[in-house]
């Protein structure tokens, strides 16, 4: 009568062998698995013609809006193939969603941004804001209000507007915690883009006009408030 396979029943010997082996085998594997190579080379060249793809779809995007985007027009403007395109973006949805968030990160300074600390600082780099605004008016006009745009800068909007106030409770402490957020939402809603294009769409401003515009509004507010 068999029972479990054992050493004295020669017929089961290349069953209980190979068992035996195959055990081994695995925790040998097991114990000497890496992860696979990634070559700094390789990594640094698919970051730059990333990059290359997405300044691409700026240049399109910016003296044609959006709407002209396309994987060939991409391709054609950065002098790749649309394959090269499409290993780094499978769909044209893909691609835009990527530019928008890459434009919005350039735009605001990346990780490292770098936030004012007075409000005259504020102002001063206001006027650099709108000017790059105004340079690339297609992409802000179309991919900043667009819902991924919307829902990006939304946590932008929290980090000014707690910037602003701390700047007003450093410089004007008589202010009460409601009057300084009152002052903080109306200077974070004169600043907004929402802002900046209308009075590009509607009154015809250029930069200048709109950052002389929305600084003597918070300076009006500012000061009714004091």
């Amino acid at each position: 009568m068999r029972g479990a396979c054992s050493a004295y029943e020669p017929i089961c010997l290349p069953n209980c062998y190979e068992t035996a082996l195959r055990g081994k085998l695995s925790k040998i594997t097991q114990d000497n698995v890496r992860a696979p190579y990634q070559s700094p080379l390789r990594a640094k060249l698919r970051k730059r013609t990333s990059e290359i793809i997405l300044e691409a779809v700026g240049s399109v995007a910016r003296d044609q809006g959006l709407a002209a985007v396309s994987i060939a027009e991409v391709a054609r403007v950065g002098e790749i193939t649309d394959r090269t395109v499409y290993r780094h973006f499978a769909t044209r949805d893909d691609l835009i969603s990527a530019f928008i968030r890459w434009h919005l990160e350039q735009a605001v300074g990346g990780p490292d941004i770098k936030l004012p600390n007075t409000i005259d600082d504020l102002l001063a780099w206001l006027e650099w804001r709108y000017r790059a605004w105004e340079h690339d008016f297609r992409i802000v006009s179309e991919a900043y209000l667009s819902p991924l745009g919307r829902e990006l800068r939304a946590p932008l909007f929290a980090l000014g507007r707690a910037n602003i106030l701390k700047m007003l409770t450093n410089e004007y402490p008589h202010i009460g915690e409601d009057t300084g957020q009152i002052i903080a939402s109306t200077m974070i809603s004169l600043m907004s883009t929402e802002n900046f294009v209308f009075l590009q769409y509607n009154l015809g401003y250029n930069a200048e006009q709109t950052h002389r515009t929305v600084v003597a509004g918070i300076r009006a507010v500012i000061r009714g408030s004091l």
